[in-house]
C-alpha cells in the first residue's frame, strides 16, 4: 500500500495549482521508499519545454516527470495508482543521515 503525503495548503489552492498545471510539492510513500513526482498538464508543459529549448539550453530534462490531463487532486492520486499497479519508475527521495 502506498501514501500520498499533501502539502497544508493544498485544498485552498487547488483552483490556483490546476490553472498553472505543474504541482511538484506531494511525497508518496510506498515500499519504504519516499518518492516526489512533478505532474504537469500538457499544455503547461510543452510551455516549459519550448521555453527550455528556445533558451539556448537544447534540452529539457525532469526527473519523475507524469503528464497527467488536468493538475488536480483525483487526477495525481489516479496516476500514482496507475503506476505502482505497473510501471513504477521513479527515482527515490535521497536518505538524509542525521
Amino acid at each position: 500500500m502506498f501514501s500520498m503525503r499533501w502539502p497544508d495548503y493544498f485544498d485552498e489552492q487547488a483552483p490556483f495549482i490546476e490553472s498553472k498545471g505543474w504541482f511538484a510539492d506531494v511525497l508518496i510513500e510506498w515500499d519504504g521508499r519516499r518518492y516526489r513526482p512533478v505532474f504537469y498538464d500538457p499544455v503547461r508543459l510543452r510551455q516549459v519545454v519550448d521555453d527550455e529549448l528556445a533558451s539556448g539550453a537544447g534540452i529539457f530534462r525532469e526527473p519523475n516527470l507524469v503528464v497527467i490531463d488536468r493538475v488536480t487532486r483525483d487526477c495525481m492520486e489516479a496516476a500514482i495508482t496507475a503506476l505502482i499497479g505497473g510501471d513504477f519508475s521513479m527515482f527515490p527521495e535521497p536518505e538524509w543521515m542525521p
